[in-house]
């Protein structure tokens, strides 16, 4: 049971014996029982230096050391509204300057100190906090009803026109969702509008690959139902892939067109596109690729429900690469080692045909670069709810919930920064070395960096 919560199975307890500070606070909680113990191993073994003796490399650690460098030679990119402020934010992440909690013990003089939370989505301290919060508002809106995964994605040849203007991520989403209400009219053009007939579907943006390329593209969780305007679910399980590829590549490639003519009004760029998406056509005249298979097991349970939006969330809250994929950093050189790997092995059992685990040396301003893209302007949502899971929907469906209550409580629950440092790494922060609680002392708290 020890060993699970360890980051690194060959950090032993032994190693912090060497430091004093450590070595005290380990024999005194090992007089307080097992529990405390364990406790403050865990809390140790998750602390900065340990962090540090397993050679963990952080996201902030990274912006720290070569931010200023970056942001005096490529001020010029760094244009987008919100853009340095998101990083900035990210770098001072539970930086006591900002402020901070003051927990102490009513039994000894022990302490902890704790900062604010930066609260920015490029933050992975925080993603944690915010997949959590994210999974719970989702969780709560689902029907127990069978759901499916789409994935909705764009050509190459348009990516970079998204990239530059964000306001095309907009009409993404607006696609995808036209494209499907376009498909449900399809299916019986008199009841959809005798009817009103709606779908329930929760749209998540994500913009980069494990390859960290710019490729953004929209994941949908879809209900397999449609409701009326009595408000009664029907069943509605049956998607014309051939169809919806053509109507999206139609809703979307004519609402591109249509940005560029009304909005940016630019009528060079506007006959560029035009150019494009007659080459478009001509290219995919499937339409553009969907995915978006059954589930295996086709009965929506909230153990798969679970897997899936966690699966999903987690590319929603959290910078575009893991930290323990970063392999090695080079300071003498200005290089950062790191892999990913790549889909295409995902659907390949012979090991010998996979194209195998990809290792990417470079410098670290073109990483950094390669990040920062990502980085989604201020207010943006890249959760979307359409339909009856919409949130201004009015005939809100209260009953056949997927969780109940106290499946939805334990998950708000989980969202508390105590909560969350339990169920992902076992310890307590504020369980003192002695055995007792420590409390928060508001007079030695500093709320320097609260609104």
């Amino acid at each position: 049971m020890k060993e699970k919560f360890y980051r690194n199975s060959d950090l032993k307890i032994n190693k912090y014996f060497s430091l004093p500070l450590f070595k005290e606070q380990i024999i005194e909680a090992k007089k307080h029982g097992k529990d405390v113990f364990y406790n403050q191993v865990r809390i140790l073994n998750n602390c900065y230096y340990a962090r540090k003796l397993q050679g963990d490399i952080s996201i902030k650690d990274i912006f720290k050391v070569y931010w200023n460098d970056f942001k005096d030679k490529f001020k010029h990119r760094l244009t987008r509204p919100h853009l340095i402020e998101s990083i900035e934010t990210m770098i001072g992440c539970h930086d006591f300057d900002n402020g901070f909690l003051y927990y102490e013990c009513p039994n000894c003089n022990n302490f902890y100190m704790v900062g604010f939370s930066c609260h920015s989505r490029f933050c992975s301290s925080c993603g944690q906090k915010y997949k959590k919060q994210r999974n719970e508002k989702i969780s709560s809106k689902l029907l127990h009803v069978p759901h499916r995964q789409f994935v909705f994605t764009i050509p190459e040849q348009l990516r970079p026109y998204f990239q530059k203007y964000h306001g095309l991520l907009n009409i993404l989403f607006d696609s995808v969702n036209e494209s499907l209400n376009l498909f449900l009219k399809s299916r019986s053009h008199k009841l959809f509008n005798k009817e009103k007939r709606k779908l329930g579907f929760i749209a998540f943006l994500h913009t980069f690959g494990r390859d960290l390329k710019w490729h953004p593209h929209i994941h949908l969780l879809l209900a397999e139902r449609y409701i009326n305007k009595d408000g009664i679910l029907c069943k509605f399980d049956f998607y014309c892939f051939n169809f919806i590829r053509k109507s999206f590549q139609y809703c979307l490639l004519n609402n591109v067109y249509n940005f560029f003519k009304n909005i940016i009004k630019d009528s060079k760029l506007t006959h560029e596109i035009y150019l494009l998406n007659k080459s478009l056509l001509e290219s995919y005249q499937d339409g553009f690729y969907i995915y978006g298979p059954k589930f295996n097991n086709y009965n929506t349970t909230t153990s798969n429900m679970k897997i899936l939006t966690n699966y999903i969330t987690r590319y929603a809250s959290h910078p575009p690469i893991s930290e323990r994929r970063i392999i090695s950093i080079n300071n003498d050189n200005h290089t950062i080692t790191w892999f990913y790997d790549p889909h295409e092995d995902d659907d390949i059992k012979d090991e010998e045909l996979k194209l195998g685990k990809q290792i990417i040396t470079e410098d670290i301003f073109s990483f950094m670069s390669k990040l920062i893209i990502h980085i989604p302007d201020k207010n943006f949502q890249i959760i979307r709810y359409y339909g009856f899971y919409a949130n201004r929907f009015i005939n809100k469906i209260t009953d056949n919930l997927l969780f109940s209550n106290a499946e939805l409580k334990k998950m708000r629950d989980n969202t508390l920064w105590i909560n969350g440092l339990l169920s992902s790494f076992g310890y307590d922060p504020t369980l003192c070395v002695c055995g007792n609680q420590m409390l928060v002392n508001y007079q030695l708290s500093s709320f320097k960096g609260v609104p």
